[in-house]
């Protein structure tokens, strides 16, 4: 019996013409046997290399045909491309093909449609019989509340089913057990399973996604900090269980008001097991908001501005640059399809209101939105981990950048291992640094300043005293004092840093802390002194 098989790239024509002549001989010869394989042009060139490797073969174009050996075992021996079947086919059965070319190009599209549907049903199957396990850490913070929906009605997570896994402390246990009701009730075809619990290692088990909501609570009083040694010890358990019973791939996002950089620092150190490029902190919010007003200031959706940077501590001190910031959609004189953008800078045309105004409108954000809320700006938080998520795992948008707070591996001067908010571009399942951007000194000396900050800041999370219990009161944002303004300046790590850098930066910069209020000393660093629009907020 003589066994072949047949393997192609769906849309390759010169397979269709193999898989019919080989189909012709099958019917006609009692101990002709065919087996078919037929990639996606996806799938095709890593799966031909595997192939090729495991067997020791040398080809490179599809198809490929060889004979499988079932009289005498092993491997199989390869008849080679189009051609080589063909001439096959003559000499030993007598048989050839005269397929028209275009008939040939009509198959191959037909056999495309077919294996894409049949691979959109395996995925269906797939997805059914396994589903993400996405798990939320403090799930009964407000921002969580509006995050939830997204992830389950398949938004997010691209019609992926999810097993949800929301975590909480005990005296939380009862909310817990009321949002797995409602979040039931919500009815989404994408959810699978729910489940709650208060251990960390269940929670976690099996993870492939993971959402952890920090709750420091910023700008209140001195016990809101509550016991610093208790919040390294809750993320180094968080680290424990992410290393024990997540998934080795998992994607983990900490979003919330905290120190987020350097507990996404934390989580790096102990999780050995976890490429430290899977754990990461929303940098989003701030950027957003520096989008709404400019858009404001352009008369646009907000949609449509872009490009905007979130650099350094997005639970501290970060430096907003707008210097590729660009717009879609301005009515100005030259109009363009919906790809075409302009400079932000250039139709602004107003350096003085973004050097000023502009940073004055950013710094005070936050802060004017929750005083006429009378709450939380949790929608803003909600949408910021929401389109950085759904970006992580679905890719961001071609040629637009967004900001992340990742582990540095030496960017733009940043240490390795400083966790620091970088322009990035997102792919499906990864996110990447974009190294092209310019500095000029001043933002250099900045950058700097934060790392310096940033360092400190996380010795000092891992080794608080009571000698250097008012430092920690200043880095986060929170003074013992409530019936003082919740603004603070500067905490002595920026002092010292910009101390070391008085001489060469004559300029001050306009700061905003955790809790995005800022001191102004003097006009702040931005484009127009050095052909950057960049602010410091």
């Amino acid at each position: 019996m003589a066994k072949f098989v047949i393997a192609g790239q769906a849309d390759c024509p010169y397979y269709a013409k193999v898989e019919l002549l080989a189909d012709s001989l099958q019917s006609k010869l009692a101990d002709f046997h065919v087996h078919k394989i037929v990639k996606t042009p996806e799938e095709w060139k890593p799966w031909l290399q595997q192939l090729c490797g495991d067997n020791g073969w040398s080809h490179g174009r599809s198809p490929i045909i060889w004979r499988e050996l079932v009289d005498r075992g092993g491997k199989g021996l390869l008849i080679g491309g189009h051609n080589d079947f063909m001439e096959y086919a003559r000499s030993y059965y007598g048989m050839t093909s005269d397929m028209l070319s275009q008939m040939m190009k009509n198959i191959a599209a037909e056999n495309l449609a077919v294996t894409q549907e049949q691979r959109e049903e395996e995925e269906i199957i797939r997805r059914q019989s396994k589903p993400l396990h996405v798990c939320v850490v403090n799930a009964t913070r407000s921002p969580a509340y509006h995050v939830l929906p997204s992830l389950v009605n398949g938004e997010i997570l691209r019609e992926e089913e999810i097993a949800l896994h929301l975590h909480d402390s005990e005296e939380n246990l009862e909310k817990l057990r009321g949002l797995e009701m409602e979040v039931f009730d919500l009815s989404y075809p994408f959810l699978k399973e729910i489940s709650v619990t208060t251990d960390l290692l269940t929670a976690f088990q099996n993870a492939h996604v993971a959402i952890v909501f920090d709750d420091f609570d910023q700008g209140g009083k001195e016990d809101a900090i509550g016991d610093m040694e208790a919040k390294v010890s809750f993320y180094k358990r968080v680290a424990e269980a992410i290393n024990q019973t997540a998934n080795k791939d998992i994607r983990v996002l900490v979003a919330g008001t905290g120190p987020l950089n350097s507990l996404v620092g934390i989580l790096i150190d102990h999780t050995p097991s976890i490429p430290k490029q899977n754990i990461a902190a929303v940098a989003q919010v701030k950027e957003r908001q520096a989008k709404s007003l400019l858009a404001k200031r352009l008369a646009v959706n907000s949609a449509g501005v872009c490009d905007v940077v979130v650099w350094g501590n997005v639970g501290g001190t970060t430096y907003t640059d707008v210097s590729r910031a660009r717009v879609h959609g301005y009515d100005g004189a030259i109009w363009g399809p919906p790809s075409y953008s302009c400079s932000v800078s250039e139709m602004v045309h107003d350096n003085k209101w973004l050097e000023v105004e502009f940073l004055e409108l950013l710094q005070s954000r936050s802060n004017t939105t929750q005083e006429s809320l009378q709450h939380a700006a949790d929608l803003s938080m909600a949408a910021a981990i929401s389109n950085t998520l759904g970006y992580w795992w679905n890719g961001s948008p071609e040629g637009q950048l967004f900001s992340l707070a990742v582990c540095s591996e030496g960017y733009y001067n940043v240490p390795e291992g400083v966790v620091f908010s970088f322009p990035v571009i997102f792919h499906k399942g990864s996110w990447e640094v974009v190294q092209d951007i310019d500095m000029n000194e001043d933002m250099r000396v900045m950058l700097s300043s934060i790392t310096a900050q940033l360092v400190e800041e996380k010795d000092l999370l891992l080794h608080p005293t009571n000698a250097n219990h008012e430092k920690l009161l200043k880095v986060f944002g929170v003074t013992p004092d409530v019936s003082q303004p919740s603004s603070i300046k500067l905490d002595k790590i920026m002092e010292e840093t910009e101390k070391s850098s008085s001489e060469d930066t004559p300029e001050a910069v306009a700061i905003v802390n955790a809790g995005d209020e800022a001191t102004t000393e003097a006009p702040a660093v931005t484009a127009a002194d050095a052909g950057d629009e960049a602010t410091t907020s």
